[in-house]
């Protein structure tokens, strides 16, 4: 995982390349770990309507106290 992320040392991150290399099967899971870093970069998440209201109501409330 810290590969992905581009957390290894170049030292770490030759070893490991070397070992996608020379290991099919760990390089079809990096592959697919990749593909799904890619996906979760991608998702845009939005709060639900309600939440929204909830937080809007919230906030309307603080201003009618102050």
């Amino acid at each position: 995982m810290r590969r992905l992320y581009s957390e290894t040392s170049p030292e770490e991150t030759k070893e490991i390349d070397k070992a996608l290399l020379c290991d099919s099967e760990l390089q079809r899971q990096y592959k697919e770990l990749v593909l799904l870093k890619q996906q979760l970069d991608e998702v845009q998440m939005n709060p639900s309507e309600g939440a929204i209201q909830h937080i809007l109501h919230y906030a309307h409330g603080l201003q009618e106290h102050h």
